[in-house]
């Protein structure tokens, strides 16, 4: 990878680390649905302007059900589990769930595609869950229905992840990607805003400034900036050296957190992480078994 774009991958991964303490900030006073639609809404406008400007061809009509499938996939319904997972539970464990996401690819890679589901990928999915488990158990937060909750919501939004990543390959592989971000974008956001208006009117009598912020930076740097950063990583890198970024987020995430809602992390918190981690590298083949020995 060039220098530069390492620089953009440390960077993105510095961007995505912030979402999820920025959802702890914004879904406590906005709800689920409203922070989620305006980030969707904020980072459609970015990603709809930087198309414009970049002369992309939406061609709306033809692709309208693609944009409507990975808006739903890919933003609306993971982005609304996060919020709402926001609530209960710590940013690292979000960020951690958010991790699985490359295992659920292959799952759906092996029921869409039928792509070999080989021993190293089943492993995968097994120690992913487990590291989940760990950290669930040992981590720093008191285990209650509400957090049990919160992380089968956060596995709910990598799932999503996953399948939204097979059905892109299957259907847009030959829009441009900048076209599929920010169609997708505005497609999650019109899905949601039925959602949203019935939280308009607590917002407008107790939403506050730090919120509001935390909204505006999700939707322009978390989605709209994080997005082209990340689709010219594909474009000039290969999705498989973009993805890579799904390493640097749970380290980040949990820094932030750290730093800026003093959230613990604690030897629970980096195990599970760790084992989670050790099981994405194994799913995206960085990492596998030894060989057998020929007798």
């Amino acid at each position: 990878m060039s220098s530069s774009n390492l620089a953009r991958l440390l960077l993105l991964g510095l961007i995505w680390g912030t979402s999820f303490m920025l959802m702890r900030i914004a879904a406590p006073v906005f709800g689920p649905m409203l922070t989620t639609f305006g980030r969707a809404a904020l980072g459609a406008l970015a990603l709809y302007l930087f198309a414009r400007y970049r002369r992309v061809d939406m061609a709306w009509r033809k692709n309208a059900k693609t944009y409507f499938v990975i808006g739903l996939a890919n933003t609306a319904i993971p982005f609304s589990l996060f919020a709402w997972s926001a609530l209960y539970i710590p940013s690292a464990y979000m960020a951690t769930m958010n991790s699985l996401a490359p295992i659920f690819t292959a799952v759906f890679g092996f029921l869409m595609l039928a792509e070999r589901l080989t021993p190293l990928r089943i492993a995968a999915f097994i120690l992913g869950l487990f590291g989940v488990a760990v950290l669930v158990g040992i981590g720093p937060t008191t285990i209650t229905p509400q957090v049990i909750g919160g992380v089968l919501a956060g596995i709910g939004a990598a799932i999503n992840y996953g399948f939204a990543a097979t059905y892109t390959r299957m259907n847009a592989s030959k829009i441009p990607s900048l076209a599929t971000a920010s169609g997708s974008q505005c497609a999650a956001a019109l899905a949601l805003l039925p959602f949203a208006l019935p939280g308009i009117p607590h917002a407008l009598e107790f939403g506050t400034l730090q919120a509001s912020l935390a909204v505006i930076f999700l939707g322009l740097i978390c989605t709209g900036v994080a997005y082209a950063l990340f689709f010219h990583l594909i474009a000039s890198e290969g999705a498989s050296k973009a993805v890579t970024v799904t390493f640097l987020v749970p380290a980040t995430a949990s820094v932030w957190a750290w730093l800026l809602l003093s959230e613990p992390i604690t030897m629970g918190t980096v195990i599970g992480i760790s084992i989670v981690l050790i099981a994405t590298s194994m799913a995206l083949g960085l990492l596998k078994l030894p060989a057998r020995a020929k007798s």
